[in-house]
């Protein structure tokens, strides 16, 4: 995803027409949007646990509420959906919608930024892993709030933009800039929550399959 995003920016600089401008802007919006699927995903467990080695979870669930496979596949849709109205309005449009453009992609930040600082949140109840009760909040859990806020400071740069100080330096470049130490920030925390023991303590001692 970044490899794409990355490659239609740089295309758009080498070559700067509408075609490779629009692509620059779609692929911004396609990360965004996948951050926000992923997000929803990972917060409300969508995914379906692993067959191998683990036991499945004692869930309550209400018979109003469709399993989790179905929510994922209708949230992906919607998700779809969404991305491909944007990319269509934006596309049949006589003159790029600028102010459309970055005020979609910027709720859409705000909702995702808002979702992973629900994490971090101890008063949330919110069951982080399924096998480990709500009032389970691991130490690495204040990372997302504070990635979310220095993210969204740092995005401040793309909406309040300045003139080029002395033509080398403006607002967009230190936008870019300022996402390089964050990245790094932000995969520690995926590493943390992907080895976290939650996701482990329904290991079976005997190995056996899980059932269906």
């Amino acid at each position: 995803m970044t490899h794409l995003i990355d490659h239609w920016r740089l295309t758009r600089f080498d070559a700067d027409k509408s075609f490779t401008e629009k692509l620059d802007y779609f692929s911004a919006s396609l990360s965004i949007i996948y951050s926000l699927y992923l997000v929803v995903v990972r917060i409300f467990r969508l995914y379906r646990p692993p067959k191998l080695y683990l036991q499945q979870p004692i869930i309550p669930t209400s018979s109003l509420i469709p399993p989790r496979h179905i929510l994922l596949t209708l949230w992906g849709v919607l998700c779809a959906l969404l991305y491909l109205a944007h990319t269509l309005y934006l596309s049949i449009l006589p003159r790029f919608d600028y102010s459309y453009n970055i005020t979609a992609n910027v709720t859409i930040g705000v909702i995702h930024n808002l979702l992973w600082f629900a994490y971090s949140l101890s008063f949330v109840p919110l069951k982080r892993f399924d096998y480990q009760p709500k009032t389970y909040v691991p130490t690495y859990a204040w990372k997302p709030a504070a990635i979310a806020i220095l993210i969204t400071l740092a995005s401040l740069l793309e909406v309040f933009d300045f003139p080029p100080w002395r033509r080398v330096i403006d607002a967009h470049s230190l936008w870019h800039l300022s996402t390089v130490p964050l990245v790094w920030f932000w995969y520690q925390f995926l590493a943390e929550d992907a080895l976290d023991p939650g996701w482990t303590s329904g290991r079976l001692p005997s190995g056996k399959p899980l059932r269906d």
